[in-house]
């Protein structure tokens, strides 16, 4: 008898077109039909592509380490369902392969004589990328694996990422309450496990991710690598019993993460930036990106939304910046004394440093108050800068006219260009300590600012051009209200 041809079959939602074989009852493709690759273009984005070779390992598929001869993922199973087009009118669809066959021979002839038998169940929903997965298999006494699939969920876009500025790339999982990093350029080329409590685990990318979430905790997760490029990580499951399991598999948007109640969202690494992962840079930007959401769902643009909260920021630094413009301007006022004090102890330092902090205290001022506001605003550039770069709910979020994507650079450079015009104005304004030649040299520190934010995200240009504005406009009124009135006649 010949063994039956494997056939495939698509399931269709608004969400995402995933294709099955029954070959293996292995996923083959999937794409997301929300996301594109490029800003106006119509390619999708396919999460797992069809695989390139024979040996690339798909998702869904089962090793059984030491019985790689069993026919799991080369069989033909026989399907129950067909076809699936998902829409409010038909909301779930259901597929189950189904997978009988005998052992492979080996010394011990009994085992020639097994039946194996494989059952894999799959529901799927139509507004979620959540697909609901129950698995058993029999007539084998060791833990299988339930695998990824090679670089599942680990979507690079068509062009070669910045690795300084992606994040993390490849394996992931939540085990004993807390999160399991692989990094892929450091995994030995054999198969690495963790033992503990698993919640998840994931192959990850920048915007998308891929996870196996079982509904009652595994207790082992194993990870390899295959070649240069392909790495999976499986979840370690006892034969014999029926496990209850969810694929997702789409992108990192928050709501639909935390939707899970699995702790999936911590995929979204609130705290990276450039090479690290930052605690305080956490702890300000996931409330940020929590205001911006809330506020995009009344402006439907997060340009606007940007502007918004840059102008509650600002009005948290109000004080602040109050304080360092009269800080400023109280330093400019003694800078007569103080070149008084360094010409009458040019000879002795100790005498001078004493007299200067005198200067300051008697004055009530605060030589570091100027600095303040700048220092403190670091840790919300830094954290804004990571929300627009990591998100994506900010992927291709367009503005207004020419600006089409606020995490992409700003195509013409007018956003950076206005940036280093405003900066220059600002340091015009805020009185200066300086003599005049070191005051030059300052000038040019916004040609340098501009130089580097015309690689940044448009949204933190737009962030950092509105901020120069509004401390533009607080300076100017600080300046009003703190003239002297004029002398009588």
């Amino acid at each position: 008898t010949h063994a039956p041809t494997a056939e495939t079959v698509t399931i269709e939602t608004p969400l995402y077109r995933a294709t099955f074989s029954t070959q293996g009852a292995a996923l083959i493709r999937w794409e997301l039909k929300q996301y594109t690759e490029a800003v106006d273009g119509h390619e999708p984005v396919v999460l797992y592509p069809p695989p390139n070779q024979s040996s690339e390992q798909s998702p869904l598929a089962l090793v059984v380490p030491g019985e790689e001869t069993l026919p799991f993922n080369t069989a033909t199973y026989r399907l129950e369902g067909s076809s699936i087009e998902l829409n409010n009118d038909h909301p779930t669809g259901r597929l189950r392969f189904v997978l009988e066959t005998s052992g492979s021979p080996t010394a011990d002839q009994a085992s020639a004589h097994r039946t194996i038998t494989v059952e894999k169940e799959l529901i799927f929903h139509v507004e979620t990328y959540r697909v609901d997965l129950a698995i058993r298999v029999d007539g084998i006494t060791a833990p299988y694996q339930l695998s990824l699939g090679d670089s599942f969920g680990i979507h690079q876009g068509q062009v070669q990422p910045q690795r300084g500025f992606i994040g993390h790339l490849g394996p992931i999982s939540l085990i004993n309450g807390e999160l399991v990093v692989d990094k892929s350029d450091k995994l030995p080329m054999t198969t690495v496990t963790h033992t503990g409590d698993v919640r998840w685990t994931a192959l990850e990318g920048k915007y998308f991710v891929a996870a196996l979430i079982p509904r009652i905790p595994a207790q082992e997760v194993a990870v390899t690598k295959h070649g240069a490029a392909g790495i999976s990580a499986s979840l370690v499951l006892p034969p014999g019993l029926r496990h209850e399991l969810a694929l997702y598999a789409g992108p990192k948007e928050y709501k639909r993460l935390s939707a899970l109640k699995a702790g999936l969202e911590q995929t979204i690494d609130f705290g990276w930036f450039m090479f690290w992962s930052l605690s305080l840079v956490r702890v300000i930007a996931k409330p940020l990106f929590l205001l911006l959401q809330f506020l995009h769902d009344y402006t439907h643009n997060y340009g606007i939304t940007i502007i918004l909260v840059t102008a509650l920021i600002k009005l948290l630094f109000v004080p602040l910046t109050h304080k360092s413009y009269t800080s400023m301007k109280a330093m400019q006022g003694l800078q007569p004394k103080m070149a008084e004090l360094q010409k009458k102890y040019k000879d002795d330092k100790e005498r001078f440093n004493r007299e200067l902090f005198a200067l300051y205290k008697t004055h009530k001022v605060n030589p570091l108050g100027g600095c303040l506001p700048m220092v403190l605003q670091i840790p919300v550039f830094v954290a804004f800068f990571n929300i627009l770069y990591s998100t994506i709910e900010l992927r291709h979020a367009p503005f207004f006219w020419w600006i089409r994507d606020l995490s992409s650079q700003d195509p013409y450079y007018v956003l950076p260009v206005i940036m280093g015009l405003t900066m220059l104005l600002q340091q015009k304004m805020q009185p200066t300590t300086m003599d005049p030649s070191q005051a030059r040299i300052m000038l040019i520190m916004p040609v340098i600012f501009t130089f580097f934010f015309l690689t940044f995200p448009a949204g933190l240009v737009l962030y950092w051009l509105v901020n120069n504005i509004l401390t533009i406009l607080q300076q100017y009124v600080t300046m009003r209200l703190q003239q002297p009135a004029p002398s009588p006649p």
